[in-house]
């Protein structure tokens, strides 16, 4: 079979299937970095970012240098990841400049914002579709993409992040339920398959585009009620511990019975006021309006999230200059082990405090804690 043929043929069935299976003699058209040895990994998560804009190009510079300093493993792209409608193929009658018109969109929006992060060892960013991506064209182009990218992996809409150590599951979920509805009872029932699946103690993270939970300009709104109606009760079941999400443009972290929700919509754009949950079930814990991102420190045993906010960022500028290291100011960090997730009654364990490093989550090296006083955008 022909490269191009058994590329077409995984495509096919990681569409399909949802969940590619790894290793083992499973074929990749494209690179996996094989992490299942590590004790430690170090997470970056970031959503909404793709507008090719001043703001996306500020805090992608910021990503780079904070993962440089804390030696990050992967990214978590939660969504919204070319706007306005994803990938737009105007070209229909020649291959190679549909071809061309195509990279071109993911150079302008992708490549070149996050070219400092194609430049650390076996880096990859594991990417879910948000609205933004499937409204009007092409989503399946970023499924594709992955085999010309040294960056981008989106092997399915939903799968297993594959090659991590087995004290960990990251499962992606795409959380369409609107336009095509891909989010139903069928995904549902693969992704409480995944989830649920018998294994060794784990922390078991998810991450999609909307939020199930969120108190920011998409509070309550359809989208945000169909996602929780058909998600929580599986994070409930399956016992996750924390849900990664995008598409509400700020920062934000909420306790859920049972399950953590952290918001990092704010790579490219930011707005929106906060509206604290009316449930007393629910506890936010932070919310933010800044350009910003978050690091993940994990092991078999801790779990840190630190937010990072990018100061003096606009979404669009005619004029701009990258951050320099007082802009990009660590804001916030929660540290739990896996029996303190989802307790809205209780504190978490206090974070060390950075350049301490005890085996595990709660220090790094290099790392400064500035201030995380906020100025005002440029």
């Amino acid at each position: 079979m022909s490269r191009a043929a058994t590329f077409a043929f995984l495509l096919v069935l990681a569409m399909w299937s949802g969940a590619p299976v790894d290793g083992r003699g499973q074929v990749w058209p494209f690179e996996v970095t094989d992490l299942s040895a590590r004790e430690r990994l170090v997470i970056l998560v970031f959503g909404d970012g793709g507008t090719g804009a001043a703001g996306q190009a500020r805090v992608g510079h910021a990503m780079a240098a904070t993962c440089r300093d804390r030696r990050c493993d992967l990214a978590i792209m939660l969504g919204d990841n070319l706007y306005e409608d994803g990938v737009e193929v105007r070209i229909r009658d020649d291959a190679e400049a549909s071809y061309r018109e195509i990279i071109d969109q993911f150079e302008l929006k992708f490549a070149r914002p996050y070219r400092g992060l194609a430049e650390l060892p076996g880096f990859h960013v594991w990417a879910v579709a948000g609205n933004h991506d499937y409204e009007a064209h092409a989503a399946g182009a970023q499924i594709a993409y992955s085999e010309f990218s040294p960056l981008w992996r989106m092997p399915a809409q939903y799968y297993t992040v594959p090659r991590l150590p087995p004290w960990i599951q990251l499962q992606a979920i795409h959380t369409d339920t609107s336009k095509r509805r891909d989010l139903n009872g069928l995904q549902v029932a693969a992704v409480r398959r995944a989830l649920c699946a018998e294994g060794p103690a784990r922390w078991k993270l998810a991450f999609g585009h909307h939020p199930i939970y969120n108190s920011g300009h998409h509070r309550d709104d359809s989208d945000e009620r169909r996602t929780r109606a058909l998600l929580e009760p599986v994070f409930r079941e399956c016992g996750v511990h924390v849900y990664f999400s995008g598409h509400a443009h700020h920062q934000e972290h909420l306790t859920a019975p049972g399950f953590e929700q952290v918001i990092q919509g704010a790579a490219g754009k930011s707005k929106g006021s906060s509206r604290p949950p009316r449930s007393r079930a629910v506890r936010q814990r932070v919310f933010r309006q800044t350009f910003g991102f978050a690091v993940v420190e994990i092991d078999a045993e801790r779990v840190r999230v630190d937010f990072y906010d990018v100061l003096n960022t606009r979404e669009t500028s005619s004029s701009w200059e990258l951050p320099t290291p007082e802009e990009i100011v660590r804001s916030y960090s929660w540290c739990a082990s896996r029996d303190e997730v989802g307790r809205a009654d209780r504190e978490p364990t206090p974070c060390p405090t950075a350049g301490v490093r005890a085996g595990g989550p709660g220090g790094y090296v290099g790392v400064r804690l500035r201030s995380g006083a906020n100025r005002p955008a440029r």
